[in-house]
């Protein structure tokens, strides 16, 4: 699993933000995606309505931005799916920090990551739920991402890699257990990324629709289905 390092996710991304979940709902875009374990499944979008609630870069408090973010459709395959791609499952109430590119869908967003990691450029920050497996995944990923790994790992990790542990440490600490947006670290966050939160987005598209391309030596990769000559229609 490749980790982004945050201050690229903030300087490409259109959208940065603390948000809420406000509402779930299942869109009508479907895609397939060729890597093996996903032979036979089908990806159904899901459009969760978030509420800006501490805003980085090009929003403003309340605004509420529509993301889409990737599920499984349950009625596409009757086994589990093993290695699945790095899915949000969002919930009312849920808060996340938000790294969003545009996509083909106007004024709809999604990770910059998607649809592969999605959950390494929209990170979870507090659950509403009560779910064992939830508070398992949260406190996996805040290892992974926050530099708590075995000691023989740490040792190999050069200097960037430890600065980029630190600054994904300082956007967990964006909000408290119990929800809350903690200023004093909202304050120390801006002054960290201040530069990456300056610069202008990239302008590339987060594709929600993929086909599968398969070369002549039969190497199978994912390609944007029906979008050469998209533009970016969001008008953020």
């Amino acid at each position: 699993m490749q980790i982004e390092d945050p201050k690229s996710l903030i300087a490409d991304a259109k959208l940065v933000f603390v948000g809420r979940v406000e509402s779930v709902m299942p869109s009508n875009i479907r895609t397939t995606l060729s890597y093996v374990p996903y032979d036979g499944v089908t990806f159904q979008w899901q459009i969760a309505k978030v509420e800006v609630v501490e805003p980085l870069k090009g929003v403003r408090k309340s605004d509420v931005v529509q993301v889409a973010m990737l599920s499984i459709d349950k009625h596409s395959k009757s086994q589990p799916t093993y290695s699945p791609p790095g899915m949000l499952e969002p919930h009312r109430d849920d808060i996340f920090f938000l790294c969003l590119g545009a996509t083909p869908q106007t004024n709809v967003f999604a990770a910059l990551l998607a649809p592969y990691n999605e959950n390494l450029s929209v990170l979870s920050l507090y659950r509403s739920g009560t779910n064992t497996d939830w508070y398992v995944d949260d406190k996996m990923m805040k290892r992974v991402l926050c530099g708590a790994l075995p000691t023989d790992v740490k040792e190999r990790e050069d200097s960037r890699e430890k600065q980029r542990d630190k600054e994904f440490a300082l956007i967990y600490t964006l909000v408290n257990a119990s929800g809350e947006i903690q200023p004093a670290n909202v304050k120390k966050f801006g002054e960290t990324f201040a530069m990456d939160i300056g610069k202008a987005p990239s302008t590339n598209l987060v594709y929600l629709e993929w086909e599968t391309f398969t070369n002549p030596h039969g190497w199978r990769t994912d390609i944007p289905k029906g979008y050469e000559a998209t533009t970016n229609i969001n008008g953020r």
